[in-house]
């Protein structure tokens, strides 16, 4: 037996005197005319690109910037001021690093216990010599110069600069920087 299955009733055409008519269509404005695409060998306009996204928090209007922030943005400012500058790192006297901005491979513990050791060999030697007390520490490579400065009474800047850098302008911000950096550490 085969399933019995519902079909609507087919719909009766309705007679053209039935049919309601429907109001004329409003008139349309004729189509604008076609505009030429740019030929395929022009490049398309570009977006302006974003800046990069930062992995540092930003503080925001209204907000103050915690001392984390004020640091990296001390020596986000040493590194765009003077493109000799190729790196830098604040330390703690006992080598813990505070801030770095550090070229990609170069660990910042590492520089930090470095920076420390290098600045007390330095300070120990300007006293034991009657050199009195220490101003910079300065180390002169084939590739380049390492160049340290007190950062406040708790803290070392460490800069590494190009070997065409022009010393007496980076020691000049070095300071500029040490100085901020022993304000925001108190």
């Amino acid at each position: 037996m085969i399933p019995h299955q519902a079909t609507a009733p087919a719909a009766a055409a309705p007679s053209a005197a039935a049919a309601p008519v429907a109001p004329p269509a409003p008139q349309q404005a004729p189509p604008a005319p076609a505009v030429a695409a740019a030929p395929p060998s022009a490049p398309a306009p570009q977006a302006p690109i974003a800046p990069p996204i930062t992995s540092r928090p930003v503080a925001t209007v209204g907000q103050p910037a915690s001392r984390e922030e004020r640091l990296a943005a001390v020596l986000d400012g040493l590194i765009q001021g003077d493109p000799d500058i190729q790196a830098a790192a604040l330390v703690s006297l006992d080598g813990f690093t505070m801030a770095a901005a550090l070229p990609a491979g170069m660990q910042s513990d590492r520089v930090g216990a470095m920076s420390a050791a290098i600045l007390g060999l330095g300070e120990r030697a300007a006293a034991e010599l009657g050199r009195g007390h220490l101003s910079q520490v300065f180390i002169e490579g084939e590739d380049g110069y390492v160049l340290l400065v007190a950062a406040g009474s708790r803290a070392v800047l460490t800069v590494m600069a190009s070997a065409q850098a022009k010393l007496g302008l980076v020691l000049y911000d070095m300071k500029t920087a040490a100085a901020q950096v022993a304000e925001i550490l108190g």
